[in-house]
C-alpha cells in the first residue's frame, strides 16, 4: 500500500509499512475500505503526520499486536 504524503511540495506516493497496514486493518471496522477517511486517518496518524512521534505510535501498535493471541495453523 502507498499513500500520498500531506505535504504541499511532495505528492509522490509513499510506501506504508506493513505493520501500520495490519494495525489499521484490525483497528477500523470491517466495512471500511482503504480509501475511506477513517482508514487514511489511521494511517496518517501512525505515519506521524499529525505530530505524534512515530515511536509512540509504534508502541501503540506493539501493545495491540502483543495482546492478540497467536494460534498455530498446524500442530
Amino acid at each position: 500500500m502507498t499513500i500520498t504524503v500531506p505535504h504541499p511540495q511532495n505528492h509522490q506516493p509513499t510506501p506504508v509499512p506493513h505493520d501500520i497496514v495490519q494495525y489499521c486493518d484490525a483497528f477500523t471496522p470491517l466495512s471500511t475500505s482503504q480509501e475511506d477517511l477513517e482508514y487514511i486517518d489511521c494511517v496518517w496518524m501512525h505515519m506521524g503526520y499529525y505530530g505524534v512521534p512515530k515511536n509512540i505510535m509504534k508502541a501503540v501498535r506493539d501493545e495491540h499486536f502483543n495482546r492478540i493471541p497467536v494460534h498455530p495453523i498446524f500442530e
